[in-house]
């Protein structure tokens, strides 16, 4: 009884098809027809031969650049589809195969048990790659809409000082040559901005900026925080003569709603009107290349967070906010963080660093670093992957950025061997750099953007200039 239930298992056609599921060829092999198993194995095996030698010869973070192009994503869909074939028909292959080489005698239900079975292996194949090819096309609308806000290039900034009133004169601050291409100058600097709505809204409000700089050659970074409510921003020469003192000279973070209704000063379409001008004239301030910037709206930092499990941060300085924005909107609630060890969720954490009626902008300004790097050491890629769908919604209605997606390989390599264990920080505050810029302030501004990896002074001023080495274990796997 035992041999031929062994037999019977042995000789089972379902079986082979499920080993042709697992690996096309393998069930043929099995049942011994090694011509039809070769036949079906080496094309599949081809095509991972290929996937390895990309990956061994690029990089993982580069190859993930590679095929999150979009024409790479439409042509993976297109060969999901014909892979999807090709195994369907080696699964059916096996099953008669097996059939023809162990003839059974089998009872009109047992036959229809094992075609049952072949149908769950068949279903089963076509809901794995049905699978793959809806992540595929959400992949693809995801990739197309957030790197699709191209635009005029931004303008090399120009060395002038300026004050209230003042025509632009120039300053002892030589300005970088015109780039090529992307990080041409050697870095690659990126305007981390957070807003409340997405392209095309007015009343949007850029009320987190943060400039990026990473050294492409050493992966050494810097952040510098950027004050909402500095006045007289200097305006690229395309904008500069909008007002008389060549500036912006009401807050910076109404620059964007600003352009937006005004585009006889602003260049660009009116989708990305009020982007480009924020990053021209942070451009312009600064003094160096800005290779691109990335927007994320308020909603889609809290969805984020949430879709990671929340936060843990460490409060150095209680928070308490009796007139902060209530979630959905309308009237205001009271904040009470007091200072220690918190786990945040999504709307507790924009509620710790959007807080500011306690303090000031400069204080919210560090603990909108201290929430950026608590995000960056525990969002984990290994964890997230269940997530994927969940956070390509949330990137493809909270994200956008001007970076050509040509250079996201570039970018993912960059990120992968970026020095994480130790980040500069900068802010852009009072008494060195005062709030109604002057020619003082904007050549400090330039000073300390010009060479921000230098080693931290032993007793750094407070304010700006003041850099603090920030330990950031990885978010690897």
């Amino acid at each position: 009884m035992t041999s031929r239930v062994t037999s019977a298992v042995r000789h089972s056609a379902v079986l082979a098809a499920v080993l042709s599921f697992v690996w096309p060829g393998l069930g043929q092999g099995w049942v011994g027809a090694w011509r039809r198993a070769v036949l079906f194995a080496v094309p599949i095996a081809v095509l991972v031969v290929i996937g390895v030698i990309v990956i061994s010869t690029q990089g993982r973070a580069r190859s993930v650049g590679l095929f999150l192009q979009p024409q790479v994503i439409l042509g993976l869909l297109a060969l999901n589809v014909g892979i999807l074939a090709y195994r369907l028909v080696a699964i059916v292959d096996a099953y008669y195969t097996s059939r023809a080489r162990w003839p059974v005698s089998e009872s009109r239900w047992q036959r229809a048990v094992a075609g049952t079975l072949l149908g769950v292996v068949v279903i089963g194949t076509l809901g794995m790659h049905a699978g793959i090819g809806y992540l595929g096309f959400k992949t693809y609308d995801t990739i197309t809409t957030v790197f699709g806000m191209t635009d005029t290039p931004t303008q090399v900034p120009t060395p002038f000082s300026l004050a209230p009133g003042a025509t632009p004169t120039p300053i002892p601050t030589p300005a970088p040559p015109p780039p090529s291409n992307w990080a041409a100058d050697g870095r690659l600097n990126l305007l981390l901005v957070g807003g409340d709505a997405g392209p095309g809204r007015w009343s949007l409000r850029t009320d987190s900026m943060e400039l990026l700089s990473v050294d492409i050659a050493t992966g050494r970074a810097a952040l510098f925080g950027i004050p909402r409510n500095l006045v007289n921003v200097p305006l690229p020469p395309a904008s500069a003569t909008a007002f008389a003192c060549g500036c912006f000279p009401d807050l910076l973070n109404s620059l964007y709603t600003y352009a937006i209704a005004h585009p006889e000063s602003f260049p660009g379409s009116d989708q990305v009107r009020g982007y480009l001008a924020l990053q021209d004239a942070v451009q312009e301030m600064t003094g160096i290349h800005i290779d691109g910037q990335l927007v994320v709206t308020l909603n889609g930092f809290v969805r984020l967070v949430d879709a990671i499990g929340g936060l843990n941060i460490y409060v150095p300085s209680s928070v308490y906010d009796t007139a902060y924005p209530a979630p959905e909107g309308t009237g205001d609630i009271t904040i009470w963080i007091p200072a220690g060890q918190h786990h945040f969720d999504g709307h507790m954490a924009l509620a710790y660093a959007r807080s500011r009626h306690q303090d000031n902008d400069y204080n919210r300004m560090q603990r909108q670093q201290l929430v950026l790097l608590a995000l960056r050491r525990q969002i984990n890629p290994c964890s997230m992957i269940v997530r994927i769908p969940e956070l390509l919604d949330i990137a493809r209605d909270s994200l956008w950025t001007d970076l050509p997606i040509n250079q996201l390989p570039d970018l993912l390599a960059l990120a992968s061997r970026a020095d994480t264990h130790t980040l500069k920080q900068y802010q852009f505050w009072p008494p060195q750099i005062p709030e109604s810029l002057d020619a003082a302030g904007i050549a400090k501004i330039r000073e300390m953007v010009a060479d921000p990896f230098a080693p931290t002074p032993t007793s750094p001023p407070h304010g700006a200039g003041a850099a603090t080495p920030t330990p950031i274990p990885s978010g690897g796997c």
